[in-house]
């Protein structure tokens, strides 16, 4: 991996654990259909008319049917579970549980792809949930009772979406560009999600009570654009390009630094506490997570462009 594509992989890190933070003051307030109708739309907003003046508008309509299951496996389900998971978990721990993704995504690899499931990858699942059955051990940092532990459960569903709408782009939107292939992903979820949200209005945590789009403060507002540009839409053309470039595997393991920036932003901002026993579980989940996508041999360079085999 070249610096450029490290410090891509920083920033992405940064932004996206800074997600979380976002996400705990728009949520409360509008709900997890609006907030996921808004985030996705927002930024298919900013994106789509960049891809109409490069001349790429027909492949989207092309590629419908595969965008419209990537956009859903990779923004439609997972924002709804975070906005609810968002309503039981600090900002860090969710950014910790967010760490699994690449574990999810060798997972995924051994399942579907019947990618090789050597000794080295056997051990990293086995410690990377192991990390997540300790980080839920933790009475200081979940919640008590089933609504902590159905949040988690919330956090693994969402990180298990991400993993496999990565393989499904890999196998269906390789000839797309990153651009073009962020840009569908955002509209065809936005064409599923706005009028349901449009119809349900704001649907806000006790103890607030708004009932119509015009009764959402300009705080929840603002956190919802930002969610939508910069922590979605920019992001995300980010994201799929170290896809083309490094691999979906490689690129997944930009959630081993999310953790950090998400319990950094959380102390900074929400007074949130960080315990030893969730930098523990973290670093756990972490060797998991490296040890499920390493090779079983040492690999042969890696072509150019890897999302480009077949």
């Amino acid at each position: 991996m070249i610096f450029r594509d490290m410090l891509a992989m920083l920033a992405l890190a940064a932004v996206w654990g800074g997600s979380f933070l976002f996400l705990h003051v728009a949520a409360p307030l509008v709900g997890p259909v609006g907030l996921a109708a808004f985030r996705v739309g927002s930024a298919s907003l900013v994106l789509l008319p960049i891809v109409l003046l490069k001349g790429e508008g027909h492949l989207l309509r092309t590629h419908a049917r595969p965008l419209l299951v990537c956009g859903m496996l990779a923004f439609g389900f997972p924002f709804v579970c975070l906005s609810l998971a968002t309503q039981h978990l600090p900002a860090g721990l969710m950014s910790i549980l967010n760490a699994t993704t690449p574990m999810w995504g060798a997972f995924v690899g051994w399942v579907w792809l019947r990618e090789r499931m050597h000794l080295m990858r056997s051990l990293g699942l086995i410690l990377g949930l192991t990390g997540v059955a300790l980080l839920t051990a933790d009475k200081g940092a979940i919640p008590a009772g089933a609504n902590g532990l159905w949040a988690v459960a919330l956090m693994l569903a969402t990180t298990l979406s991400y993993a496999v709408a990565v393989h499904v782009a890999r196998r269906h939107l390789h000839t797309l560009s990153p651009l073009s292939s962020a840009t569908g992903t955002l509209c065809m979820t936005t064409l599923v999600m706005l009028i349901p949200a449009w119809w349900l209005g704001p649907q806000p945590m006790p103890p607030h009570t708004l009932q119509h789009w015009h009764e959402v403060p300009a705080s929840a507002w603002v956190a919802l654009l930002i969610l939508g540009i910069v922590c979605t839409g920019l992001a995300q053309i980010v994201f799929f390009r170290l896809i083309e470039r490094i691999g979906p595997s490689q690129a997944l393991t930009v959630t081993f630094l999310i953790p950090v920036f998400g319990m950094l932003w959380g102390t900074l901002f929400l007074n949130e506490r960080i315990t030893s026993w969730m930098l523990l579980s973290t670093g756990i989940i972490a060797l998991g997570t490296w040890l499920s996508n390493r090779p079983a041999t040492s690999p042969s360079p890696a072509p150019a462009y890897p999302s480009k085999r077949p």
